[in-house]
């Protein structure tokens, strides 16, 4: 695969932000407290190696083979979520955390919808959506720590930006199968992020507006 100027310019920022995105994800798992976070931030994490080796393979004008390679939950965790195979992982992984929410959301929906000012309304999926915080959530906890909130609003803060880079990508490259190669990672960094987005809901630290 012959690749332009311009293709190079974007496969390389890609492999920068790849190489961000593993060390955030691997960091950060690591960091969290959340046992059921730590799953889904391994889980993306093992996703963004598997895309640092597409980036990597494409750079070097090679057709990586798609099929099969988007990171299974497999071994230690696999007891917990199954599978993360192709066509199933956003899917298993949300499944878990509707499950493994809904104890929790039973006994504090009431309170935090009272906190984040919907009375007996709930939660709307219309119009804008936006993480909801208070001045002491925008602060570092203990010694230069971050909360688990502030770690999911980093990771959802650069999963947006990563997939708005993909979409630049996708548009300015000529050859189809560099476009369906960088669709394939943008869809699953859009999956990453929905899973961020449905853990910091099920928490309370996303209010739909």
């Amino acid at each position: 695969m012959q690749l332009t100027q311009k293709e190079q310019m974007y496969l390389k920022d890609a492999k920068h932000h790849e190489e961000l995105c593993i060390a955030k994800y691997n960091h950060y798992t690591q960091t969290v407290s959340c046992q059921q976070l730590k799953q889904i931030l391994s889980w993306a994490g093992q996703q963004e190696a598997n895309h640092l080796n597409i980036v990597s393979q494409l750079l070097q004008g090679q057709v990586p083979e798609m099929g099969g390679q988007q990171g299974g939950m497999s071994g230690g965790q696999s007891g917990q979520q199954g599978s993360m195979g192709q066509g199933g992982s956003i899917s298993q992984v949300l499944n878990q955390m509707g499950s493994q929410g809904s104890k929790q959301q039973s006994g504090s929906t009431s309170g935090s919808t009272q906190q984040q000012g919907g009375g007996g309304k709930g939660q709307s999926y219309s119009g804008s959506m936006m993480p909801s915080t208070t001045a002491s959530q925008t602060q570092f906890t203990g010694q230069g720590m971050l909360s688990d909130q502030q770690i999911c609003n980093d990771l959802l803060t650069t999963e947006k930006a990563v997939s708005d880079m993909y979409d630049h990508a996708v548009f300015e490259s000529t050859d189809q199968q560099l476009r369906q190669a960088l669709s394939h990672i943008q869809k699953e960094e859009q999956g990453h992020a929905f899973a961020l987005f449905q853990y910091m809901q099920q928490k309370g630290w996303y209010q739909a507006q």
